[in-house]
């Protein structure tokens, strides 16, 4: 009669160390293909420096870097050097730094990347799917413009994405934005990620993908938007598989790209209508479907009531977090 009960907490106890292992594992990956990105873009950088004589004839002259106006003509050669090749940096950067989960993974991140189709993605429920990630877009686009007003003079968080931004507009950088950067997201946060916590329920593992997401992207303004459009494509990924994500990834960042590439003021107040009409049309469906989408949240519940507690406890989980909003932070204040 005692081996029963003891055997339950047992698998309870196996149960809450897997949670917390598998969350830990999944922000130790994230990083790693996070700090392997880095690293690859710092090393061409570093090599493209050294490869461009006029910078090293400057940098070789302590006298004249004494003066201030020559020290300036270094730091605008650099960050010219830099922003000329920085989206192809980022494609090798971020294709090394998947990598890493093939190496650690190996067979299981082919199998993680299986998600199979729940059900046939019409292209109603794929254009309402669109119509979200813009109502999205401009919601945090009006907030973001609130907050803004309420910062300290000389901080803003939409200058902050626009010079971090900058370094894309060469033809790599668009490729790198709109393309590869979208496939290889979506391969490592609604494929490895969410396919790993999978076993949890769908619900804990588009939680803690998007949270991951989120972070991962440092920059201030698209942590919150990082993490609700997580949140989307990977419900999208667990219903219609990432082949739908991956798609509604690149069209989001391709209107994005597209809106700021874009000086036009009536392109952009068109852009604008356009985005308020895909609010209220998301509105409209959203309060059509909504028994749908609370049967299907139930439906993707954890059967223990204590998965979300094992997986906020991962230490690990918070390191990451913690890193990344100090790398968030600092790029706001030096960019």
């Amino acid at each position: 009669m005692e081996t029963g009960p003891q055997m339950i907490i047992y698998d309870w106890k196996l149960f809450n160390r897997d949670v917390r292992r598998d969350v830990r594992n999944c922000a130790l990956l994230v990083f790693f293909f996070y700090a392997v990105n880095l690293t690859v873009v710092f090393i061409f950088t570093v090599s493209g420096i050294l490869a461009n004589s006029s910078i090293i004839s400057m940098l070789s002259d302590p006298a004249a870097l004494a003066s201030g106006s020559e020290l300036q003509g270094v730091t605008d050669e650099i960050t010219g050097s830099i922003g000329e090749s920085v989206g192809l940096m980022s494609i090798i950067g971020i294709a090394a730094g998947s990598c890493v989960f093939f190496i650690i993974r190996k067979r299981r991140f082919i199998t993680d990347l299986a998600l199979p189709m729940a059900e046939p993605l019409t292209p109603k429920i794929f254009i309402v799917l669109v119509l979200a990630t813009q109502a999205i877009q401009l919601v945090f686009g009006l907030l973001v413009s609130m907050i803004d007003e309420l910062l300290p003079e000389g901080l803003s968080l939409l200058e902050n994405y626009g010079e971090a931004m900058e370094g894309f507009s060469t033809p790599s950088g668009i490729i790198y934005v709109v393309l590869i950067g979208p496939i290889f997201e979506e391969l490592i946060f609604r494929g490895a990620v969410l396919g790993a916590l999978r076993r949890y329920g769908d619900n804990f593992a588009i939680l803690f993908s998007s949270l991951l997401f989120g972070f991962y992207h440092a920059i201030i303004l698209q942590i919150p938007f990082g993490f609700v459009m997580g949140l989307l494509l990977g419900y999208a990924a667990t219903r219609w598989s990432m082949r739908t994500t991956i798609a509604l990834h690149i069209i989001v960042n391709g209107l994005s790209m597209l809106f700021s590439e874009t000086g036009n003021e009536g392109f952009a107040t068109v852009g604008g209508l356009a985005m308020i009409a895909c609010t209220i049309l998301s509105v409209i469906f959203l309060i059509k479907w909504r028994d749908i989408l609370k049967a299907r949240v139930r439906t993707g519940a954890p059967y223990y009531p204590r998965t979300y507690a094992n997986g906020f406890s991962s230490i690990a989980f918070w390191i990451f977090i913690v890193v990344m909003t100090s790398a968030g932070a600092l790029m706001m204040q030096t960019l």
